[in-house]
């Protein structure tokens, strides 16, 4: 499943992902990590001012009854 990720940086420039396949924070929450078919990309959190990424990531799960 591919999905947009957006990354807002501190000086306000922006960059879109429109085909990313994962995006994570490392656990010591020093960097994200953008993966898309081509590339990888790490930004450290330092340099974000916030990032958004298509809701259709998160979900619903079906109950089971």
């Amino acid at each position: 499943m591919q999905y947009w990720v957006k990354v807002v940086f501190i000086d306000n420039k922006e960059v879109e992902f429109k085909d990313a396949v994962r995006h994570t924070i490392s656990d010591d929450m020093e960097i994200l990590e953008i993966d898309t078919p081509k590339e990888v990309t790490i930004i450290p959190l330092k340099q974000i001012k916030y990032f958004s990424c298509d809701a259709s990531v998160f979900g619903r799960q079906k109950s089971e009854s």
